[in-house]
């Protein structure tokens, strides 16, 4: 239980995982690996992208990619040729029984203007939010109801969720008058547990391990048993493999777990809003299970995040919006069977648990059968 615990959580955990260095663009060295930022904060689609300095991830563009194969194309997306972040979707490294479902709204439904007026009310009373991308999608050609698909060759569909977590912790840290970061940038804001802090800061902070100065790592505990972990850089070519190595470390490291009073914290303040679109799918051909022809027109994502001294909010919003054609798709003639009752037949009607008909009919002549 408490593993599956941390690997939910590990949705806000593994932003501030990596975000922390969002602000600092340069050539950093911790230990033998090499980073190079490019000035850019990047928002990978799923727990399995590769991952360089300055990246986050947050779980809702993953659940929108599932709720869109889920519901209606109902098997893996394939393009032609294969785009590698679609094939990191497709394993599924996350779903939405990993969170609970107070924390997420999901909707997916035919494309049209009830619908988005429904998304908005159920956020703003869920969650007391306004969406931030349902105005960037694009509703010119939505109808009002699904009525407006009835004779339509090709639907229209999107795929939303928003994500939304505030949480507290006990007892606000101490903050730090402004400190250089990485002894290359100035003025930087923190929070921290000194020497002379309340001793009831303590209990916030979890020690994951300490193997050196250059090898650390610690979780910040909330009132409501949610977790921030926070590590120096740890190697590892995507974030599922960079919690995983966290993780081993931990469970290796036995000596002084506590934080007491010879112990220091110091983290930098956080606060990140970046929008995504997701143009490599873009009117790109895949197709559902029945050889329907599927397009994406639209993929975006938004991920705001705030770490203080008294605690963190997210919010996260995602959308998918597809096309997908009434024709299937065939690569050999099908052998097609009729069944037109349209020459002299038989008839026999029969219950079904019994041997032999109550009624029987043979019929030539139908105009002697109709009125």
């Amino acid at each position: 239980m408490k593993k599956k615990i941390l690997i939910t959580l590990s949705i806000v955990l593994l932003v501030a995982l990596l975000s922390v260095w969002w602000f600092f663009a340069y050539k950093i060295y911790w230990g033998n690996v090499k980073y190079t930022s490019d000035w850019k904060t990047h928002i990978v689609s799923s727990l399995l992208d590769a991952i360089n300095a300055d990246t986050i991830w947050c779980w809702t563009f993953q659940i929108v990619w599932n709720e869109m194969i889920d519901n209606v194309v109902k098997q893996d997306v394939t393009f032609s040729p294969q785009i590698k972040e679609a094939a990191n979707l497709n394993k599924r490294s996350f779903s939405k029984d990993q969170l609970s479902d107070n924390s997420y709204y999901v909707k997916s439904a035919l494309m049209t203007k009830q619908v988005k007026k429904e998304i908005e009310n159920w956020i703003k009373e869920k969650f007391d939010e306004t969406s931030d991308i349902l105005d960037k999608l694009n509703w010119n050609d939505a109808p009002e109801t699904d009525e407006g698909y009835k004779w339509k060759d090709t639907k229209r569909y999107i795929f939303y969720t928003m994500l939304k977590k505030v949480f507290k912790f006990a007892k606000a840290f101490d903050k730090l008058d402004p400190e250089p970061f990485d002894d290359k940038y100035e003025n930087i804001e923190y929070f921290w547990i000194k020497g002379s802090s309340s001793s009831s800061l303590y209990s916030q902070v979890n020690v994951l391990y300490y193997n050196s100065e250059d090898d650390f790592a610690v979780s910040l505990e909330t009132n409501e048993w949610e977790y921030v972990i926070l590590s120096l850089w740890t190697n590892g070519d995507n974030f599922l493999n960079t919690y995983n190595a966290i993780e081993n470390k931990s469970n290796k490291y036995s000596w002084k777990k506590r934080f007491w009073e010879y112990d220091y914290l110091k983290v930098p303040m956080l606060s990140v809003n970046q929008l995504r679109r997701y143009d490599e799918f873009k009117d790109k051909i895949f197709y559902s299970s029945t050889g329907s022809i599927c397009k994406i027109n639209e993929a975006l994502q938004t991920i705001q995040f705030d770490l203080d001294e008294e605690g963190w909010k997210i919010k996260s919003e995602a959308a998918i919006v597809m096309d997908r054609s009434k024709g299937d798709i065939s690569f050999e003639e099908p052998d097609y069977r009729y069944f037109y009752f349209n020459r002299p037949f038989m008839i026999f009607l029969q219950e079904s648990d019994k041997e032999l008909p109550y009624f029987a009919a043979q019929i030539s002549d139908i105009t002697l059968f109709q009125k």
